[in-house]
């Protein structure tokens, strides 16, 4: 079934036993042998584990339908529980609301930073698990546990390399339903779980060393010089993943990481032959990553210009015939860092094309709008040389700026997978700042599908809160001269977003704002972009100070006891709105939650 390899000779163990239960024992050719036999199946069962979690998924999705089928009754619009009917399917509701409830203390954070609860009892769960199956029939034997924790760590390499694979061709997005952003957090702790197994490999055998005497011989031999190469590799890499080093330097996290993931393969690789079976399906993994990676990675001719009066740079790529029209709101691309002309066809280009890339989300509806529009926010690293490749293109001294290739790689994202709004009685759209860019396509595709005079139409309410009235100009384009004709990318009047600008106007904004050191318009431009938007544009109602987020969800939950909340933008926004929105989840109001972030 699998293939045996030999493993590496064993010196005459001592006589005397190391520690809770084991022992240097002796064994026979034919021990051995069943010892190899265990060190091949062991890791088998745990790389076919993944079935069954991937089962339980299945089966959840067809509980959830049965569920829906079974409440087809109009869901009561009172939010008082105690108004609603006890019915022969009352228990069916409870079920769901109890689920709803645990599904909820999930996706709640243990401590800020470190991981929700559902992350928690998932990677308790699987490390408990494969410590078993590193444990289990190794008997007294000090050799057979030493190599199963390095075997098993090793199963778990390709599914570790499949959970960060961006592609929506990913069978795990596939079968669980997440985007690659969701399923970032369950790569990393599966990341940490094979560096604690592989940890515990190299100290065992490390101790084994100085007990035998041995060290100085062996840490010259390939095989152990490979081994401490990849551990150091493995410490590099988690230590470069922790969120201090990708807050203080992305850069620095993305490219070791990249870079380390591809060349740890090698040094396992020459490490031991035992591992070789699950590197080839990593390279394979890494192989078919590149080809779907290099199948989504396109060159388009657009525009690219700062947005006076903010710290936002603006890109626009118009669409004729192009299949991107056929992209979802709410997904994102990958923008390759544009030099001002054409790429050249050198494998350092190229290289630079994949690897030198910012997320950004598609802020049109590429089909209705015939363009693609990408907003960021100015700061270090690649949006500030976005920035200023803007300002050199912006003083050619031309009233247009002019196209330039602009390589995209993408679309992305689980918005391709939000569930049909009109089924909820209410929706509620949070934005903060540029999460906005996310949060309009989808806002303004409800409004289209589902408008108020639609018949069942969700009551729909939109949020959005900026420093500055300015940075919203991307999304509210100035009023033309046919006042008569509505902007196909504005919202109509009958469904306004609620826009609250929580800073005051003026130029003396840009003191303290990242970017600082890019000034994206002068104090004179500054201020006339505030005076020309003291007037409300089409499809907006301006509030002053930050939304009252508690008081509007109360309001959005007492008007229906389903509701869909669909939210992005800084961390202290959506952490109040889902301490807002906890309370009507314990009263037994359903809930879909959606947190769009963005880590990688």
């Amino acid at each position: 079934m699998l293939a045996r390899h030999e493993g590496p000779s064993e010196p005459p163990p001592p006589p005397t036993a190391w520690a809770f239960g084991y022992a240097f024992v002796t064994l026979d050719d034919d021990q051995k042998l069943r010892r190899r036999e265990l060190l091949e199946w062991y890791p088998f069962v745990a790389q076919l584990s993944v079935l069954a979690v991937l089962a339980l998924f299945q089966l959840g999705f067809l509980l959830s339908w049965l569920g829906r089928r079974g409440l087809e009754h109009e869901p009561p619009k009172s939010p008082s529980l105690d108004k609603r009917g006890h019915g022969k399917k009352t228990w069916l509701r409870k079920s769901r609301q109890n689920v709803h409830r645990i599904l909820w203390w999930m996706k709640k954070p243990v401590v800020s930073n470190w991981g929700t609860r559902g992350e928690w009892v998932g990677g308790v769960i699987w490390t408990v698990w494969l410590l078993y199956l590193s444990i289990a029939q190794t008997g007294n034997d000090y050799f057979h546990l030493t190599k199963r924790f390095g075997i098993i760590g090793a199963s778990q390499l390709p599914l570790h390399y499949l959970l960060a694979m961006r592609t929506p061709y990913s069978p795990i997005q596939f079968l669980t339903r997440l985007s690659h952003e969701e399923l970032k957090a369950s790569h990393q702790i599966l990341g940490r779980i094979v560096f604690f197994l592989f940890a515990l490999h190299a100290a065992l055998y490390l101790n084994l060393f100085v007990l035998f005497g041995v060290l100085a011989k062996r840490i010259k031999d390939l095989d152990v010089i490979w081994g401490v190469i990849s551990i150091i590799m493995f410490c590099a890499i988690s230590t470069t993943a922790l969120g201090l080093i990708r807050r203080w330097n992305y850069r620095v996290f993305y490219t070791s990481h990249v870079v380390i993931a591809n060349l740890v393969v090698i040094t396992l690789f020459f490490h031991v032959s035992h591992i070789r079976l699950y590197l080839y399906q990593v390279v394979a993994v890494i192989a078919l990553h590149l080809v779907f990676r290099t199948f989504r990675l396109k060159t388009y001719s657009g525009t690219i210009k700062l947005l006076s009066g903010t710290n936002l740079v603006q890109i626009r790529i118009p669409l004729a015939t192009n299949s991107a029209l056929a992209w979802k709101p709410g997904q994102h691309v990958y923008l390759s860092r544009p030099v001002g002309a054409s790429y050249s066809g050198s494998y350092y280009d190229q290289l630079m094309l994949r690897n030198q890339t910012n997320p950004f989300s598609v802020a049109s509806i590429p089909a209705k709008d015939k363009e693609l529009l990408l907003v960021a926010k100015t700061l270090n690293g690649n949006t500030k040389k976005l920035a200023e490749l803007a300002r050199t293109l912006s003083s050619t001294g031309s009233n247009e700026v002019p196209d330039i290739p602009l390589a995209l790689e993408g679309p992305y994202g689980a918005s391709t997978r939000l569930p049909d709004f009109s089924t909820f009685d209410s929706v509620l759209l949070v934005a903060g700042g540029v999460g906005a860019t996310f949060i309009m396509p989808i806002y303004r595709s409800i409004v289209d599908s589902h408008g108020p005079n639609h018949a069942g139409s969700p009551q729909i309410r939109f949020i959005w809160a900026v420093q500055k009235l300015a940075d919203t100009q991307w999304a509210f384009p100035a009023t033309t001269d046919n006042e008569g004709q509505e902007d196909p990318s504005t919202p109509s009047k009958s469904s306004a977003v609620e826009v609250f600008v929580t800073r005051p106007s003026g130029p003396s904004l840009h003191a303290g704002e990242p970017g600082d050191e890019i000034e994206l318009a002068e104090d004179d431009q500054l201020l006339s972009m505030e005076e020309q938007m003291e007037r409300p544009r089409r499809g907006m109602v301006l509030g002053s100070g930050r939304p009252n987020v508690p008081a509007i969800v109360d309001e959005v939950f007492s008007k229906g006891t389903s509701v869909a909340i669909i939210t992005c933008g800084p961390k202290r926004l959506t952490e109040q709105l889902s301490r807002s929105v906890e309370q009507w989840v314990k009263q037994g109001h359903e809930v879909y939650w959606h947190d769009e972030t963005f880590g990688w």
